[in-house]
């Protein structure tokens, strides 16, 4: 075999393959078969003989090592006179056919149930049925976005620990959504990655439009200027013979500049359309945390009043320590879940 070989560029190759592999698909069939590996099998009815040939020629198509095709031939070749002798019920060929078919199907088995296993641990990315939506539009077709928060603020009894935590809100290329809880929603992640994506490939294709595209469509309207006028001194040398030329030409075209151009401006529309949007609903989403934050403050002077302590000021809970107040925060700090500055909480001396 040459060096440099490309099985399927060989006409002699091809045809040895195509021979070895007929052969393999019609010997499996005369082997005979239990009904467990065959009609009640549960990988279904179908010969295992003849999908095991058909995984293999598949799993080797691609190779072009003259060591490894060398070696799959004879393999080939190999497992065709095994399958010619396990014909015969009474041969050890038979037996041991029997034996690779049944461990074969029990790993086959053991996959599927792990494959199954994996899938069904897997969290769901869809969103969840019947839930009201945060924020409801309610400006009609054809105006100004408007959005406004659907309901109420949450009751404090949907809190696990009966401590109301007000959301944040957060964005990422412009895309506005609410920090509720930790970890965040795979859902939401998927929501967010989606819109992130579209804004991000249609920016991209405005800029390429705008920048190698308009380059392109001038060059190609420089092109289609050479070729009438080309067809113009023609009709003129001619004796003004042409009129159909002359009539296709009277109809004034459009350039491909002209519809770059048209087409960066709808783009351009839609993507602004999309940018009012998401400020519109970003400021509902503002609105809910305004809503959040004053109803805990509501209830932690209710709690301070219950306490005896209805002469302080109540102060919004701080579940996100500032990164520059970290490395101050006592034990005792961290464990009451208190920044410094709070109250109840330890002063460092430069605020002290």
């Amino acid at each position: 075999m040459p060096l440099f070989f490309v099985p399927a560029r060989s006409s002699r190759h091809r045809r040895a393959c195509f021979a070895l592999y007929r052969a393999l698909l019609r010997q499996g069939p005369r082997v005979p078969l239990p009904d467990d590996l065959s009609t009640a099998s549960p990988l279904g009815p179908a010969n295992p003989i003849q999908t095991l040939v058909r995984n293999g020629f598949r799993r080797n198509e691609r190779d072009t090592s003259p060591r490894l095709v060398v070696s799959a031939l004879k393999n080939g070749y190999r497992y065709l006179t095994l399958l010619s002798r396990a014909a015969d019920p009474s041969t050890p060929e038979h037996s041991s056919v029997l034996s690779f078919l049944r461990e074969n199907q029990t790993r086959v088995l053991a996959l599927k149930a792990k494959s199954a296993a994996s899938t069904a641990k897997r969290i769901s990315t869809a969103p969840i049925e019947g839930r009201t939506p945060l924020i409801t539009k309610i400006s009609p077709e054809g105006h100004p976005p408007v959005y406004v928060p659907t309901g109420p603020p949450r009751p404090l009894s949907s809190f696990p620990r009966g401590v109301r935590k007000p959301p944040t809100l957060g964005a990422t290329l412009g895309v506005p959504f609410l920090r509720i809880k930790k970890p965040q929603p795979r859902f939401l992640e998927r929501v967010l990655r989606q819109k992130s994506q579209r804004r991000t490939k249609r920016l991209i294709k405005i800029l390429e439009m705008e920048g190698e595209g308009m380059e392109e469509a001038a060059v190609e309207d420089a092109w289609e200027k050479l070729v009438e006028d080309m067809l113009r001194r023609q009709k003129n040398e001619d004796g003004g013979r042409g009129g159909q030329v002359r009539q296709v030409r009277e109809k004034k075209e459009r350039t491909y500049k002209d519809t770059i151009w048209e087409t960066v401006v709808s783009m351009s529309d839609l993507t602004n359309q999309e940018r009012l949007d998401l400020i519109a609903r970003g400021k509902a989403m503002w609105q809910i945390v305004l809503d959040e934050q004053e109803m805990a403050l509501q209830e932690e002077k209710e709690r301070l009043v219950r306490e005896g302590r209805g002469g302080e000021e109540p102060q919004l809970r701080v579940w996100k320590v500032p990164i520059h107040k970290r490395g101050r925060m006592t034990s005792t700090d961290q464990d009451s879940g208190k920044s410094p500055g709070q109250p109840g909480g330890t002063d460092t001396p430069e605020q002290a």
